[in-house]
């Protein structure tokens, strides 16, 4: 390479150098399964909302880089994870010791227990009145777990898995099935939109809800460490609030400094 050729490259790299941002970082891409309100579904515009994608973008800004969200389905997120497409997935996914074996979590931002609804006005009132039942739940979700787990103990008479809560809520509205199981703060919320449902039982399974990525990811310890800073400083309390409406309560992992969660 001539003399004037190697000052005009270095002179060129130079100046691509200096006007890069100052601090700019590789971005961290995050998938979500945006059917899944409060905690993440799509404006009438396209953008990504919710509980767990304010988590998600003020932990990328904690970490000095930018965010992108993918569209992705529940099941596909694990898989997504997995190979490495993303760096983190959030829908409502509980940390399980299963999962654990096989994926890497940062610490619980939010605690819930399960629940069955139903229409209004049926006879079903406890867990022992599913026997008989036909019960709806979105696949690979823990609400799925649950359902089969108990089939044969409640006696319910078959398991209908959906892609999507809205279409499972639809059916439950339309007399198509007898209630459905999964998570209770999603499934309270998506009633608001869907009259003539209410809360039938309610499960307490102690789920936990976290940011899920590939086992080991080096990125989870930095992602934790601004969780437990959102935590102390009040922002997950904030969160909390302008999507429920009310305070998380003490004690709860939206306000508890937890350590990563680490598989039994």
């Amino acid at each position: 390479m001539k003399l004037s050729s190697a000052v005009a490259g270095f002179a060129m790299a130079l100046a691509m150098a200096i006007a890069a941002p100052v601090g700019a970082q590789e971005k961290i891409v995050v998938g979500a399964y945006p059917a899944n309100p409060p905690w993440e579904y799509k404006s009438e515009t396209g953008t990504f909302e919710g509980y767990e994608i304010d988590v998600a973008t003020e932990v990328a800004k904690r970490l000095n880089r930018p965010v992108e969200f993918q569209d992705m389905g529940f099941q596909a997120l694990f898989a997504a994870t997995s190979s490495g497409r993303i760096d983190f997935a959030i829908s409502s996914i509980s940390v399980t010791n299963e999962r654990l074996k096989n994926q890497s979590f940062t610490q619980p931002y939010y605690d819930s227990d399960g629940t069955v609804v139903g229409r209004e006005g049926t006879s079903i009132a406890s867990l022992e009145d599913l026997e008989g039942k036909v019960i709806g739940v979105v696949a690979g979700t823990t609400g799925e777990a649950w359902a089969k787990e108990n089939k044969d103990k409640l006696g319910i008479a078959d398991i209908t898995s959906y892609n999507a809560q809205q279409d499972l809520l639809l059916d439950v509205q339309n007399g198509r099935i007898d209630g459905g199981a999964g998570e209770l703060a999603g499934f309270q919320y998506a009633m608001t939109k869907t009259p003539g449902l209410k809360v039938l039982v309610r499960i307490p399974t102690g789920e936990r809800f976290a940011m899920m990525s590939r086992k080991d990811h080096p990125a989870v310890g930095e992602a934790n460490d601004a969780i437990s800073a959102m935590k102390k400083d009040g922002t997950l309390a904030a969160i909390h609030k302008k999507w429920f409406g009310v305070d998380p309560d003490q004690g709860t992992s939206t306000v508890t400094d937890l350590p990563l969660p680490k598989a039994e």
